[in-house]
């Protein structure tokens, strides 16, 4: 029986993908044979098939039980998560950024934008530590938020509180290419979905700050300070200081909530355009115990390839409990 051209047409493209991988595989395993060099710094992917990812409104524990919960319509306010499945480890489709001082990072970068266009609204960055590599899978809280490295996606929440009445055809897409301009098939999954506010759009505006608030303290309770987390800059801290200073105000303790820079663009053609990192400072006036919390960003300058002097704004005398600082 004779197949239709567009089943041979998309047949013919898994084919050559997956001869695109053997042939990188099997330079890779011929280097790595010869001299010891390290591997590319990322694998090419089928599209959809060697990464899987699942949109839901319901939270579940993996991928599996997610996967018939799917959903490819929201409403204003809707919870949602994303779940991704990988065929194979992590480390197999994660992007190898090698430093000059010789550490690398691990990268999967991430698009929203409209459905079936080239173009991306947004793009943000997924950093992984060499530990997370085994993975084979990852979920996201992407409303209401979740504290904890890689829990949430903060692209959906952005982009979604940023919108209009109406109807709209929008897609997530994770890809582990870093170049511009990206072909259709660059990607190593995506899904589509329809954001439907025909009947009003209040709720996902209103989200933004209460998103902010449950990934550095897993609640919106603003009472609670935020969770310490593993991010250390000396340049970043005196910086802080030296703002608080400014301010008039002497912390008992300074911190930050979470492990590491959060990368963000809101250009379609710019992948790192600011970074920014949550800092907490906690203090007394008379016998009230109070804390406020610093959003430090940088800039990333193309022409200088780097990240420019941080801009940090406050938010302070935040009452909390008072509790002996650390």
């Amino acid at each position: 029986m004779a197949q239709f051209p567009q089943m041979r047409t998309i047949e013919e493209r898994t084919n050559q993908k997956r001869e695109q991988i053997e042939r990188t595989e099997a330079e890779t395993k011929q280097l790595e044979a010869t001299n010891k060099t390290t591997p590319p710094v990322f694998y090419p992917a089928v599209m959809n098939v060697d990464v899987q990812l699942v949109l839901t409104k319901l939270d579940s524990k993996n991928f599996a039980e997610a996967k018939p919960k799917v959903v490819t319509q929201i409403a204003d306010g809707d919870p949602a998560f994303l779940f991704v499945k990988f065929r194979e480890k992590l480390q197999r489709y994660v992007y190898t950024l090698r430093n000059t001082d010789g550490t690398e990072r691990y990268l999967i970068f991430v698009e929203y934008g409209p459905q079936g266009d080239s173009t991306a609204k947004s793009h943000s960055i997924l950093e992984f530590r060499r530990d997370e590599l085994t993975a084979t899978e990852l979920k996201f809280s992407l409303s209401p938020g979740r504290a904890g490295n890689n829990n949430s996606l903060a692209i959906f929440i952005r982009n979604i509180a940023a919108s209009k009445p109406g109807r709209w055809n929008n897609e997530i897409r994770f890809t582990n290419s870093p170049a511009f301009p990206r072909g259709p098939n660059d990607y190593l999954a995506k899904t589509a979905f329809v954001a439907d506010f025909t009947k009003g759009f209040i709720k996902y505006p209103k989200m933004l700050p209460t998103f902010e608030s449950m990934v550095i303290r897993d609640t919106i309770d603003e009472s609670v300070l935020p969770i310490e987390g593993k991010f250390a800059d000396l340049d970043v801290r005196t910086a802080l200081e030296q703002k608080l200073t400014i301010e008039g105000i002497t912390p008992s303790r300074v911190y930050f909530s979470g492990d590491r820079w959060s990368e963000y663009s809101d250009l379609p053609a710019s992948q790192r355009q600011f970074r920014f990192i949550t800092g907490v400072f906690q203090y007394q006036k008379e016998q009230t115990c109070l804390y406020g919390v610093a959003t430090i960003t940088q800039s990333y300058s193309p022409m200088d390839d780097r990240y420019g002097e941080s801009v940090i704004t406050i938010k302070k005398d935040i009452s909390t409990p008072c509790v002996a600082a650390k």
